[in-house]
């Protein structure tokens, strides 16, 4: 067995061997006790180790995207070895590798430095919008990416044509903010706009600050959701309520026992130190005048200004369904569901429905935070999805109506505009965007938020829009 695991292991690393960058390998542990260990055979901790961890075997493999573009590869295998066992090269495998046309610009325009996390999701999604834009009004972006299990790394890539490979150069933000400061200059870099700073330690306030400085330019802050004020992201508490910006005391107690985003918080300065860096900027930017409501309480001293990424006037009318009278009404949620986009809402709702023989079927584009959750409540789950296939499988769901069970206040929503451009009616909580966006086209159906608690309540009103659609079909 041995000698098997031992010519497994031989096998694993001749093959990743061409993608493995030892030297980015090893800056990822750079001041830490595990150095020494690492740089022994940084190879080799990746193939028993690192990958586990989510690492990246070099600054061109981003493992986080890999996976997110990949949804249907096993999660329990070296990612790196996927790649190219499914001869990936033409596969995306960073955030930048997909072609764009319009990344290269001119070398005589001024340019602009963004910086954003490794995550993905809508405030990739937001960002990708927000750059095409800024290209649009004549200026060059570069985006300093970041890098899985690396806090203080983050990757430049050049972009070259189809005939010249892409270099990524990677920086280390907490020493070599001199060295990033002379790139951005050969690169004409007058704007500095962060996107986000989670899974960065705190520190990185700091270092946004001091490169700005080093550049001449202020730095500008786009906010996609209540980081700054809550280390868990979303005002949510661990006990799956919205809490509404609670008192520094109430957060701290909350992240001690249910965890936060942010490692060694102090959660007594975490609001102060963020406040202060906001304070700082020299422009902030959020997607919604919901979040700049809730946020301009805490700077009242600075302007907001909302950038939209899109925009609703060419939304088609709401279709009305109609049910036969023996017919489920279909409800349909979408996206990676957590607690606080309503995971348990969702799951809670459908076992009731169960319970109360009520005729209605649940169904989810994507995955919840416990898939045996919704799975034993009776919901159907498709599992992680690509975005591009989202319009085909709303179109194979064929619902009568989307219910968007998030109980925290959403920022945008791009899951929204994909229901909205079916002409589906949508069910949602009465806050944040999507509140805010459904009030201004005068649709929807706008639910107290005290209904996510109470599921016999929230039941009787997907029960009353069932007898709706059913009484027309027989009118």
């Amino acid at each position: 067995m041995r000698a098997v695991l031992r010519w497994i292991r031989r096998r694993h690393v001749q093959s990743i061997m061409p993608g493995f960058d030892g030297s980015f390998y090893l800056r990822q542990f750079a001041d830490t006790s595990r150095e020494c260990q690492v740089a022994s055979d940084p190879l080799l901790h990746y193939v028993i180790l690192g990958w586990r961890e989510g690492r990246a075997p070099s600054a061109r493999f981003d493992p986080w995207y890999f996976g997110r573009v990949n949804p249907g590869l096993p999660r329990n295998v070296d990612p790196l070895l996927l790649h190219g066992m499914s001869k990936g090269a033409a596969t995306p495998c960073h955030e930048l590798s997909v072609p764009r046309q319009n990344r290269r610009g001119r070398p005589d325009q001024d340019g602009i430095l963004t910086i954003h996390h490794a995550r993905g999701g809508g405030s990739g999604t937001y960002l990708e919008l927000f750059e095409e834009n800024e290209r649009e009004l004549g200026f060059n972006v570069v985006r300093l990416r970041a890098l899985p299990g690396a806090p203080t790394l983050g990757a430049v890539d050049e972009i070259g044509d189809r005939n010249s490979p892409k270099r990524s150069q990677t920086f280390d933000l907490a020493h070599d903010l001199r060295e990033l400061a002379d790139y951005c200059r050969s690169r004409h870099i007058v704007r500095v706009v962060v996107n986000h700073l989670i899974d960065r330690p705190p520190e990185a306030l700091s270092w946004i600050k001091r490169l700005s400085y080093m550049l001449g330019c202020g730095y500008e802050v786009i906010l996609h959701d209540y980081f700054a004020l809550c280390p868990r992201v979303t005002l949510v508490t661990g006990a799956s309520e919205f809490c509404n910006v609670a008192p520094a005391a109430t957060c701290a107690a909350c992240t001690s026992s249910h965890g936060s985003e942010v490692k060694g918080l102090d959660p007594y300065n975490w609001r102060r130190d963020f406040l202060s860096f906001l304070e700082g900027a020299s422009k902030l930017v959020v997607p919604s005048a919901d979040m700049r409501a809730r946020l301009q309480p805490y700077l009242p001293s600075r302007p907001i200004s909302v950038w939209r990424p899109e925009e609703d006037e060419q939304i088609p009318p709401e279709r009305e369904p109609y049910l036969g009278t023996d017919e489920p009404l279909r409800v349909l949620s979408i996206g990676a569901l957590s607690i606080p986009k309503g995971a348990n809402v969702l799951a809670t709702l459908a076992r009731e429905a169960r319970s109360a023989r009520e005729p209605l079927t649940f169904k989810l584009i994507g995955a919840g935070a416990d898939a045996a959750l919704l799975h034993g409540a009776g919901v159907q789950t498709t599992g992680f999805y690509r975005p591009s296939d989202l319009d085909r499988l709303i179109d194979a769901a064929n619902p009568h109506v989307v219910f968007l069970p998030s109980v925290w206040p959403e920022t945008w929503s791009f899951v929204l505009t994909h229901a909205l451009r079916h002409g589906l009616p949508i069910v949602a909580f009465d806050i944040g965007a999507p509140a805010e966006r459904l009030r201004e086209l005068g649709r929807g159906h706008l639910l107290p938020l005290e209904l996510a608690a109470d599921p016999p309540a929230l039941l009787r009103v997907f029960r009353r829009l069932r007898c709706q659609y059913a009484t027309r079909q027989n009118t």
